[in-house]
């Protein structure tokens, strides 16, 4: 799922494919052709699936590198949603990866 490429590059061609549109519609698209867990990386992207309610699981990995100005993960959500912690894994004593699991109560 892109909105600034418009071809796919030459390394990747026949590997993947440009996808663009609404997150429902492209996770339906996906659905029908057999793809039902999806990993969605990027900052607009992951928000995009935040906010149409399509997140069961999230990781997220932290390298302690402070970078200032109280940078935040993800933008504001228009609800809330509850994430239970699920574990947590130290990777080469410097990154943390963390798992979450949805909570629908």
């Amino acid at each position: 799922m892109s909105n600034s490429l418009d071809i796919v590059p030459e390394d990747l061609a026949g590997k993947a494919e440009i996808i663009r549109g609404d997150v429902l519609e492209l996770v339906k698209l996906l659905n029908d052709r057999g793809y039902m867990n999806l990993y969605v990386d990027g900052g607009k992207t992951v928000q995009s699936f935040l906010e149409a309610d399509l997140v069961d699981e999230i990781t997220i990995t932290r390298v302690p590198n402070l970078l200032g100005d109280d940078i935040p993960l993800f933008d504001k959500l228009t609800r809330n949603q509850k994430f239970v912690h699920a574990g947590t894994e130290i990777i080469n004593q410097a990154m943390f990866k963390s798992r979450y699991i949805r909570s629908r109560d």
